[in-house]
């Protein structure tokens, strides 16, 4: 009876932290915990200056996009104001989170200070219309990999995804976007489906991966 109301409990805050939406579930420390700031798209045109600067809004295509630097290259000065001229501007996708340093655009990975690092990623947002860029720094540097990994990786402002979220296993209405996952058979399917379960209680942080290319040089 005691793990029953224990179970409830849990499930109704799962519930509450799902529909406030300003967590994201921990599956490495087993709590809820709370995003670092949310950045939504600046449909007013007037918000901008307020972004870090290695995100920026494109208005034309309604998407996000960060900075990917390549300090052997110039680029001209970017048309949107942008005074950072080593390295371009990618979309950034649904799902997609990535780590940055948007006071050290353009210095070398090894240079880097470590405080500076920021991980985001590109999450939907509770209205179902466009996505927010989330600051997840605190959630992702104590459940997936340290920021120290992300500069001895060269994974900031590298233009490749670090980790990402399955967004489509969470959000249904959304099953267009992104990869779609296979149906598997027999043990398999058992296993998805009670990940699915998961997801469906724990929200997008439980779908949290780190991507491969990664993953094979942490090992």
């Amino acid at each position: 009876e005691e793990d029953l109301r224990m179970l409830a409990k849990e499930k109704e805050e799962d519930l509450r932290m799902l529909e406030q939406n300003a967590h994201l579930w921990s599956d490495e420390n087993e709590c809820w915990i709370e995003k670092d700031q949310v950045y939504h798209p600046p449909l007013d045109g007037d918000e901008s200056h307020t972004l870090p600067s290695t995100i920026r809004w494109n208005p034309a295509r309604k998407q996000w996009e960060r900075w990917a630097k390549n300090l052997t290259t110039r680029t001209k000065k970017q048309a949107s104001g942008s005074s950072m001229t080593k390295g371009t501007f990618l979309p950034a996708r649904e799902g997609d989170g990535w780590a940055t340093s948007p006071n050290e655009a353009e210095i070398e990975n090894k240079q880097l200070k470590t405080q500076g690092i920021r991980f985001f990623a590109c999450l939907p947002n509770n209205d179902d219309s466009l996505d927010d860029v989330v600051d997840v720094t605190s959630w992702a540097a104590t459940s997936l990999l340290p920021k120290e990994a992300a500069c001895l990786l060269d994974a900031v402002d590298s233009g490749r995804v670090l980790f990402s979220f399955d967004v489509p296993a969470v959000n249904k209405k959304g099953a267009g976007k992104g990869k779609q996952k296979k149906k598997s058979k027999g043990a398999g399917a058992k296993q998805a489906s009670s990940e699915d379960d998961r997801s469906t209680m724990k929200g997008i942080g439980a779908t949290a991966q780190v991507s491969e290319r990664y993953l094979d040089k942490m090992k």
